[in-house]
């Protein structure tokens, strides 16, 4: 059954056409993801297909009675109610029949045993009830506490102002909004954004359930990989249409291109050497042949010719350490992260600050000022050569102060060269004032953090302008900023942009004037550029499109020197990590902990796994206990549904496949006519043993068809 289908769909701002004749359709059930490069028009396609946006060309059949749900990558405008009101505003109708029940409960209270009103009250009152119930109108606020604990979203900020949340918490709140008003088709533009590891998990779970269709953009390629069973392309203003989730969709795409250039060579070919033979011929004996191979081609071109393959711009990312570092690259000892009384009082605090749990640094009256580190001038993305007492003594370790504000506690930990370390845990529990520790933008509270010998580190900021270690000017040209690393001739520094697609005179615009992706492309250009042996990356994936990101990572896998990735991109931890570092916030005045785990991504997991007894690595029950069996029923009555609608679909499909089969048969079949009445049998023999081979494809789908039709 088709939600919508969407014919010819076009769009433009101005001269600049986006979407050009953008053919789609979506089934009950499906769950779509949408990728493409950045100012592809994935935000112009959803707001289309939500019929968002009314300057779209094209046409849109939406089956009736469908609700839709848009989630836009920035919110609303906050209304007056606070963040738990504005989530269970979304049962007022099923509220308000609660209401009447109480009323109904109150008039049978008021009269006498007997009354044969009060009969018909009670008769009255208990379908109300059991409707009431079925509709769940007893757990509502285990419901909206259910999905704003999955979202990350704190007990603290539930009872607080919409107009007080920063734009993240309140793009949750919208999502949350969604998913408890389950529209037919949920439209979902970035819903990763500003979720950790957890909240991530605990979304894939709901929409991997989620019972009518979805389509999301995303920049997230694991979760692409859980929650996706189609992907749409959309590049070069259309859409292509791969089945499976993103993995596959990679192993699709590089074979339909593969193939799309080989049969571009072969059309090629034959067009250079009809050309050639028209030449040869057309004033010659063979006049009239040469003609009509001249007209064919020239109905060819312009009916049948397939058009040249795309070719795709990509940055090219050779990352390579200069020099070779000692073997032990990072030292802990004894060691908590925080701030100091001299270090609190203006903001200039850490890029988690949007979040809930950031606030935790600030909402204690720490947010950190410039310290003498930050505000030295650093000409380099990363710090120079280590000081002397970086590399072999150690200073004095202080105590802790009762003027400090410890965020976060870590072990005693030792990095080793060609490792790579995944710091990892919700946002503001203290993974950035550790990087900070690090790069002596902070000092220790207690214990010590050394580099070991000949460690050059790079470090990639999360935000990439700033005053800050290793941030860029806004008013500073891309140029600039590359040469700012290094001193190069003006034409070597060119080229060398050009490889992170920066063209002709985009090297000469301002660091604030370019977009998000441009930023981290420069930002990339300067860590490369540098040659440092330790790269400290802080979310190096925000911003890139998907095959950005996965250039990155395998530029990172090559990588000859030690890394530490702080990141929420569960594909690159997955992809490079040899250890974990697992960061959990603290409560009241404890500072956080960190914890160490030796071993992949995956190992992590499964020991999780074991240790919990759960199947997924969130370790709270993914329902509410006091509504488990009500949910369990609703996810199995879905589950149930899904299964016939899909093998619904699979029929139909089938159906539709051997239709098309019959119809190719046929075809054969007329053509085997012609060449065996021209006696042209190199033709005949081909298409006989194309029949043979269509003949038995349609058995094998018309046994397919009888056992689904069973």
């Amino acid at each position: 059954m088709s939600l919508l289908v969407a014919s010819h769909i076009s769009k433009n701002y101005g001269d600049l056409d986006v979407l050009e004749d953008v053919n789609v359709r979506i089934e009950y059930g499906d769950r779509i993801g949408l990728v493409g490069q950045n100012g592809a028009g994935k935000t112009s396609l959803l707001r289309a297909l939500g019929r968002f946006d009314t300057s779209v060309g094209g046409e849109l059949s939406i089956a009736q009675g469908t609700r839709i749900g848009y989630l836009a990558q920035d919110p609303p405008p906050a209304g007056q109610r606070t963040l738990f009101e504005d989530l269970k505003f979304v049962f007022a109708d099923l509220l308000a029949e609660g209401q009447k029940l109480r009323h109904l409960e109150a008039r049978m209270t008021d009269l006498a045993q007997g009354d044969q009103e009060l009969e018909g009250l009670l008769a009255h009152y208990g379908k109300q009830q059991e409707a009431f119930e079925r509709a769940g109108g007893y757990h509502v606020d285990q419901r909206v506490s259910f999905v704003l604990g999955g979202l990350g979203l704190e007990e603290s900020l539930w009872q607080a102002p919409l107009s007080h949340l920063s734009g993240g918490q309140r793009t949750r709140a919208c999502l949350g909004r969604l998913l408890l008003e389950e529209p037919d088709l949920l439209l979902l533009d970035e819903p990763t954004n500003h979720l950790d590891l957890r909240s991530m998990a605990w979304l894939e779970a709901v929409l991997t359930e989620w019972k009518g269709a979805l389509v999301v953009v995303s920049h997230d390629r694991y979760f692409l990989d859980s929650v996706a069973t189609r992907i749409w392309d959309l590049a070069h203003r259309r859409v292509e249409t791969y089945r499976g989730n993103y993995s596959h969709y990679r192993l699709q795409r590089e074979e339909r291109r593969a193939r799309w250039r080989k049969e571009y060579d072969r059309q090629q070919e034959f067009i250079r050497e009809t050309q050639a033979f028209v030449r040869r011929y057309k004033a010659g004996q063979r006049t009239k042949e040469a003609q009509g191979r001249e007209t064919r081609l020239k109905r060819f071109l312009e009916e049948e010719a397939l058009p040249p393959p795309p070719t795709e711009q990509f940055i090219r990312l050779p990352l390579r350490a200069h020099s070779r570092g000692g073997d032990l690259v990072l030292r802990t000892r004894k060691l908590i992260a925080g701030y100091t009384e001299s270090e609190s009082g203006s903001d200039t605090g850490p890029a988690e600050s949007e979040f809930p749990g950031a606030g935790r640094e600030r909402d204690r009256g720490t947010s950190p000022s410039p310290t003498a580190s930050q505000t030295r001038k650093h000409d380099l993305v990363a710090r120079p050569s280590p000081r002397p007492e970086r590399e072999g003594r150690l200073r004095p370790m202080r105590s802790l102060s009762p003027t400090d504000t410890p965020i976060l506690e870590i072990p005693d930990l030792d990095l080793f060269r060609g490792k790579v370390a995944a710091l990892i845990g919700p946002n503001g529990a203290g993974k950035t004032t550790f990087v900070r520790t690090i790069l002596e933008e902070l000092e220790p509270l207690t214990g010590r953090v050394e580099l070991g010998a000949s460690v050059d580190v790079g470090y990639l900021a999360q935000r990439h302008m700033g005053s800050g270690y290793g941030l860029m000017q806004g008013e500073q040209t891309v140029l600039d900023a590359l040469l700012e690393v290094k001193r190069l001739p003006t034409e070597r520094a060119r080229t060398f942009l050009g490889q992170f697609l920066f063209k002709g005179d985009e090297v000469f615009q301002t660091v604030e004037s370019l977009s998000g992706g441009q930023r981290s492309r420069i930002a990339l250009a300067r860590l490369t550029l540098q040659g440092a042996n330790f790269l400290l990356l802080d979310e190096p994936t925000n911003h890139l499109d998907l095959d950005s990101q996965e250039i990155l990572q395998d530029a990172l896998r090559q990588f000859d020197g030690t890394i530490l990735l702080v990141t929420h991109d569960r594909a690159l931890i997955d992809a490079l990590a040899t250890q974990i570092w697992q960061v959990t916030p603290g409560k009241g005045n404890r500072p956080g902990q960190l914890e160490q785990f030796n071993g992949t991504w995956r190992q992590w997991q499964e020991e999780r796994l074991q240790s919990s007894g759960t199947a997924s690595i969130v370790t709270e029950d993914l329902y509410p206990s006091a509504a488990e069996e009500e949910w369990e029923q609703q996810r199995e009555a879905r589950r149930q549904r899904q299964r016939a609608q899909r093998q619904e679909q699979a029929v139909a499909e089938t159906e539709e496949r051997v239709a098309r089969m019959e119809s190719r048969l046929n075809e054969i079949e007329e053509g085997m006519a012609q060449a065996s009445a021209c006696q042209d049998f190199g033709e005949l023999k081909a298409l006989q043993d194309q029949h043979r081979a269509v003949s038995k494809r349609l058995e094998e789908l018309m046994e397919e068809w009888a056992a689904m039709a069973a």
